[in-house]
């Protein structure tokens, strides 16, 4: 029934345009009769019928001479295919036996579908197929690797699809996913000559990464005694900077022309002009006002630099290398003004808002530093998972 299922979704986004008749000049048999099995449920005609009838002849002919072959061939992989086709021909039919009989009005007979019992068929090539898949998975299995162990999980799955409980296929399932596993540990190890802030390993190891566990890799990022680890995520801290606290103080001054009263004109004879209207004639004056400023720009600075190492356990192998530098940056801006601060750009004056504030110290800003650090590291591991496969 899934099978149908699927097969009506993928053939209805791709029959909407071609006939049922074109489908099967074509030799596609299965979208010519999903085609025209939806056009006689709506109304038969005679012309879909025909249609129907020669494409259901002609796949399960085309299958019955791929089952010959497969048969002839021998190769004990090929009872997977077997059972699909007799499982895909009894589908078919299935398919279209609620439709029949269908009369042909224009031959005045019947159509002619095959109707056969494929059970024996399908049970035989589903026991075979699980015998196969069973007898290579063991071994695999003697193998003793992990890629074979996949492959004994991969083919114990298609045994426990065909059937649920055979012969000892969970026990097995269990014996392949534990050797087939990849563990991997995440650890930091400080190789600078200074010591670190006692928090900042136990923020740097709170870093997630169970999202990338899957199947066949698990991640640990503390180490569980009772876990052998294959591979270690190595951080290595190699050297970490603070700098000095540094103040730097930048000197500047602003000024601006402002009034500061009148001025008479006088004419040649030094008396004060008038204008038509008898009044003084007078200009404005001005006066420049100053204003210095000293501006104190507080830096500080801690870098970390270091790598991250994937090392296979088991030989001691640097697999690969990765450097990480993170960085935690302190600025601060702060001014004070000696004059008229109406000199003051706007600027400028807004400055005078801010006032020294204390360093950070050393240590925390290490600690800010590996919140940087820590995000860098899962990024470089998620686009390493890869080396653990």
């Amino acid at each position: 029934m899934k099978r149908i299922l699927l097969y009506l979704f993928i053939t209805s986004l791709i029959t909407s345009c071609t006939s049922s008749l074109e489908y099967l000049q074509s030799g596609h048999y299965d979208a010519a009769i999903e085609k025209s099995r939806r056009k006689i449920i709506r109304k038969p005609k005679d012309k879909e019928i025909l249609v129907l009838e020669e494409a259901y002849r002609r796949i399960n002919n085309q299958d019955k001479e791929r089952i010959e072959f497969l048969k002839k061939e021998g190769h004990p992989g090929n009872w997977e295919s077997i059972f699909d086709i007799y499982s895909g021909m009894s589908s078919r039919q299935e398919f279209i036996r609620p439709l029949l009989p269908l009369h042909i009005k224009s031959k005045n007979r019947d159509a002619v579908f095959e109707i056969l019992n494929y059970d024996n068929e399908i049970i035989n090539a589903k026991q075979k197929a699980a015998e196969y898949f069973y007898a290579r998975a063991t071994v695999s299995l003697e193998k003793g690797d992990k890629q074979s162990a996949r492959s004994a999980y991969s083919d114990l799955m298609r045994v426990k699809h065909y059937y649920s409980n055979y012969k000892d296929v969970d026990a097995l399932l269990q014996k392949s996913k534990a050797m087939g596993m990849s563990y991997v540990v995440f650890k930091m190890v400080n190789k600078t000559p200074f010591p670190l802030p006692p928090d900042f390993e136990e923020e740097l190891t709170k870093i997630t990464l169970a999202e990338y566990n899957n199947n066949w890799v698990n991640y640990d990022v503390k180490p569980n005694p009772n876990i052998k680890y294959d591979y270690t995520i190595m951080v290595n801290m190699k050297n970490i900077d603070v700098s000095p606290d540094l103040v730097k103080e930048v000197y500047f001054e602003d000024k601006k022309e402002v009034p500061d009263g009148y001025s008479y004109v006088l004419d040649a004879r030094g008396n004060v002009k008038k204008d038509t209207s008898g009044n003084d004639i007078k200009t404005p004056k001005y006066k420049t006002i100053r204003c210095r400023v000293i501006e104190t720009m507080q830096n500080k600075n801690a870098t970390i630099n270091g790598s991250i190492d994937f090392i296979d356990n088991k030989t001691g192998q640097l697999i690969k290398t990765d450097p990480i530098t993170a960085q935690q940056f302190f600025e601060h801006h702060s001014a004070i003004a000696i004059g008229d601060l109406a000199a003051l750009q706007p600027v400028n004056f807004d400055k005078l808002n801010y006032k020294p504030i204390p360093f950070p110290q050393g240590g925390d800003m290490v600690l800010a530093a590996g919140q940087t650090l820590k995000g860098m590291v899962k990024n470089i591991i998620c686009n390493n998972t890869g080396q653990f496969y």
